[in-house]
């Protein structure tokens, strides 16, 4: 007898072990009213802050197949909130999507490598998207889950959910800007210098770019004013290539334009001609 109770016992832990967690099967009701299938209630169609003033909107087409759940931190942990989300099968239960960080950005430089969605005066948004490949049967929930991860996987895409109060929103990093205006062209660093994007900048400033791959140079003019910039040699300012685009440091405005270049903390570029 014994032996028979110790045999069942042992077949109840083994089946616990191997089974997913209970929440995983929750009761599906609350799917069909756009609510929470487990965790936080999105019928809403947002995720509201706790620790932290944002509200994070839920995408209309995402509702139904997503759960987020706000995960419960130990006292003097480094994240202020965590979101976990997660993709409802209706078949199996819920498989993890992504994590959702949010840190103090004093500890910005000890996070590791968790893409950042957006960073304001206090908190650092970061983000981490499950590179797992589920056997999802149902055509079309297959079709779901990739494009949910792939929205996911858009840093840009993500940080267009949030919104903020007004003054606690995100700060501008590593931009361009030129005679006051905010330019599309983002600043990049080598050995901890700025390069601002050859183009970007000299058409803010209203000058022609022209290419001349012949002898890979870059002809810049404007009411008379012109400058062939030469992007192989000695005489090429520091110019580099990157992905197609050239870029160029702070020498180049200063000493061939003649105008001024500043950046600040956060890495951004204020480009300014002298009156």
């Amino acid at each position: 007898m014994i032996k028979r109770i110790g045999i069942f016992f042992i077949c109840v832990i083994v089946m616990n072990a191997a089974s997913p967690p209970r929440r995983a099967y929750a009761n599906n009701s609350a799917l069909q009213n756009d609510g929470a299938l487990f965790g936080l209630d999105i019928s809403s169609g947002a995720v509201n802050g706790d620790r932290c003033e944002y509200t994070m909107e839920i995408p209309d087409d995402w509702r139904g197949y997503i759960s987020v759940e706000r995960e419960g931190l130990p006292p003097g942990s480094k994240t202020v909130e965590q979101l976990n989300i997660y993709f409802y099968q209706r078949n199996y239960g819920f498989i993890f999507l992504a994590n959702i960080f949010i840190f103090q950005t004093r500890y910005s430089s000890e996070i590791g490598s968790y893409k950042r969605i957006l960073e304001t005066d206090e908190y650092d948004f970061r983000i981490y998207v499950s590179a797992a490949e589920p056997e999802l049967t149902n055509a079309g929930e297959k079709i779901m889950y990739n494009h949910i991860v792939g929205r996911l996987g858009d840093v840009n895409f993500v940080a267009e959910l949030f919104d903020f109060p007004e003054g606690k929103g995100p700060v501008v990093k590593e931009r361009l800007h030129v005679n006051g205006k905010l330019t599309g062209g983002s600043v990049i660093f080598k050995s901890s210098q700025p390069y601002v994007p050859l183009r970007a900048a000299c058409e803010a400033l209203g000058y022609s770019v022209i290419w001349y791959g012949a002898d890979a140079s870059v002809y810049i003019e404007r009411q008379g004013t012109d400058f062939t910039l030469h992007t192989a040699g000695n005489k090429n300012y520091g110019a580099v290539r990157v992905e197609n685009s050239f870029y160029v440091p702070a020498l180049f405005f200063i000493q061939v334009l003649k105008i001024n270049f500043e950046t600040d903390k956060r890495g951004n570029v204020f480009i300014t001609e002298r009156d």
